[in-house]
């Protein structure tokens, strides 16, 4: 499937959904996959309270309702709603499934915020038998914004200001692209090889189809949040995500490990701000930390294998 198009300030920390289903409201609609936890649930509750309705990505259903109700509160100061969308990321089919449906209900996306990922986890494969981390961070949400385009142009028919946000990392600088074994089937596994590879692919399809969709009234950026204590680091720090007790040797390193980490509402501000600020209205292919543009990768500009990957991910996920 190839992208179709119809015809038709500063970064501020601010202590940032249940509501109806469906926007009858007249907000603008943003969809964050990962919504239920850590920077997305952040950026979740802040742009609920700038009056956005958010639709809360979540592949558990149960973490994702329990998300909603800890964002009421938020809703109801900025006169927004929350809905859930239920799929996984790391299941191909799942991700078909809910794109259908989105397309069938029709209603528009005005921001779509791919967040979710895994990092640096032992060896995975994904339902289709992709490396894990490939396959959630980058091919899972490469056939969900392909998927949900026309519902991206609906907005920007509207608007003209219709955004596809996707969080990457610094650490795609040391990344390379291995286009003959993307999924570690030949060689030794990695994992921060991996994760590295999966970041520098969000970058690099963040520049494609921002080119892709030059003058569409749909804008590209992707960022850096920093490093973060989140579920991220589950396979790192996993005194943050777990209740397991972890050996009494270790908590001092774990302790000045983890005091260098910002907090999910600071992880989140770049998001936030790409999301929702005036001051990036048009602004398209661009990467951005701590709120502002920065050069990324030498490998990331590289026009023919930019293309390269989209035109194997398009295999891959079957497009």
């Amino acid at each position: 499937m190839k992208v179709h198009l119809s015809t038709a300030s500063r970064c501020r920390v601010k202590t940032c959904a249940q509501g109806s289903t469906g926007s009858t409201s007249g907000n603008k609609t943003a969809l964050i996959t990962g919504g239920n936890t850590g920077i997305g649930y952040e950026t979740a509750a802040s742009l609920l309270e700038k009056g956005y309705d958010v639709i809360l990505g979540c592949r558990n259903e149960e973490k994702g309702r329990a998300a909603m109700k800890k964002l009421e509160p938020f809703a109801r100061k900025g006169g927004s709603s929350t809905d859930l969308a239920v799929f996984d990321l790391a299941d191909l089919n799942s991700v078909s499934e809910y794109t259908k449906r989105a397309l069938d209900e029709g209603r528009p996306i005005d921001v779509l915020l791919n967040n979710a990922g895994i990092m640096a986890c032992p060896l995975m494969r994904t339902k289709q038998g992709f490396e894990q981390q490939i396959g959630v961070n980058h091919l899972g949400h490469f056939m969900l914004t392909n998927n949900l385009m026309p519902l991206l142009e609906k907005s920007a028919a509207e608007h003209q200001d219709a955004r596809i946000i996707n969080v990457a990392s610094s650490a795609h600088y040391p990344g390379t692209i291995d286009f003959n074994d993307m999924s570690w089937e030949n060689k030794e596994y990695s994992k921060w090889g991996a994760y590295c590879q999966s970041k520098l692919a969000n970058v690099m399809f963040s520049y494609e189809l921002s080119r892709k969709l030059q003058n569409s009234g749909i804008t590209v950026n992707a960022l850096h949040p920093g490093v973060v204590a989140t579920e991220l680091g589950r396979y790192l720090f996993p005194s943050l995500t777990s209740e397991e007790e972890i050996p009494w040797w270790s908590k001092p390193l774990l302790s000045v490990a983890t005091s260098f980490l910002l907090t999910p509402e600071q992880g989140a501000q770049t998001s936030i701000y790409l999301a929702s600020s005036p001051d990036v209205t048009g602004v398209t292919g661009k990467y951005y930390d701590s709120c502002k543009p920065k050069t990324s990768s030498n490998e990331s500009y590289d026009l023919e294998k930019q293309k390269k990957l989209w035109d194997l991910s398009e295999e891959l996920v079957a497009l």
